[in-house]
């Protein structure tokens, strides 16, 4: 009588070679094309700062930065496909975590737009923390708080989403300490 455990243990050998190269071209294509990182009003020993005001907020800046080998395309943020895309994730000195993004708004003119990413190139988006910015739970109002600052850049996906080839997924930035100035 023939063994069948060698040939059997061959197969089972090649198919956790097979899943195992499987699984790493699906973390390759999981991975996003993009990374994420922000520019504080400005910068004083080390620590950046930014402002959250009604009126006269500062603007600082969010870059998203195309890290693929691909042109990438990127909702705008004028219409309600990129609208919040961008929010924050805000952490206290005692731990208090609040994600701040921008409050929901009816449009009256809307289409789907992108703008271009090349390879190593970058889409800036100028943020101010203004009226038009939530923050839930409400930030306690102080006139400086340190705080530690996240950005997140996520995209839901849509047809529109598909029809325009825009990448779908969540990409966060580092964490950062800033000062939050409130006025």
């Amino acid at each position: 009588m023939v063994s069948m455990r060698p040939t059997f243990q061959r197969l089972t050998f090649l198919w956790v070679v097979l899943l195992t190269f499987a699984g790493a071209i699906s973390s390759e294509e999981a991975k996003a094309p993009f990374s994420l990182s922000i520019v504080p009003t400005n910068s004083s020993g080390g620590v950046g700062s930014i402002t959250m005001a009604q009126s006269k907020a500062r603007d600082f800046y969010v870059v998203l930065t195309n890290v693929s080998r691909d042109p990438q395309p990127v909702w705008e943020d004028w219409n309600s496909w990129g609208y919040q895309n961008i929010s924050f994730e805000l952490t206290a000195a005692d731990g208090r975590t609040f994600v701040a993004s921008k409050r929901q708004q009816v449009f009256t003119r809307n289409f789907p737009s992108t703008f271009l990413i090349q390879p190593g190139e970058h889409q800036v988006f100028a943020i101010r923390l203004n009226k038009d910015w939530e923050a839930r739970p409400v930030v306690p109002k102080a006139d400086e708080m340190a705080i530690t600052l996240k950005a997140i850049y996520e995209v839901t996906p849509t047809p529109e989403a598909t029809q325009y080839k825009v990448w779908t997924g969540r990409v966060e930035s580092r964490i950062y300490k800033f000062t939050l100035r409130q006025w």
